[in-house]
């Protein structure tokens, strides 16, 4: 199998799209926390699973690494 070339990516992933999806991203992250704060404030004491929480924060680790790539591309 042929090892890809960095400008043929390039051509077909462009920048534009990486920073559409990190915009996509951070909005559903503050969604995502939005939601959990809320549901906590309503109901602290029955609310125990955070799950919200813990979602955003996978989507925060995945929002970074995206932005990295996005910026690293632009440098080139």
């Amino acid at each position: 199998m042929a090892l890809p070339d960095t400008d043929a990516f390039l051509r077909v992933w462009p920048t534009c799209f990486i920073m559409i999806l990190t915009l996509i991203e951070l909005f559903s992250i503050c969604i995502l926390f939005l939601t959990e704060l809320c549901n906590v404030a309503a109901s602290f004491w029955i609310t125990n699973v955070f799950a919200g929480g813990w979602c955003g924060l996978v989507l925060l680790i995945h929002f970074i690494f995206l932005l990295i790539t996005g910026k690293k591309i632009i440098q080139k």
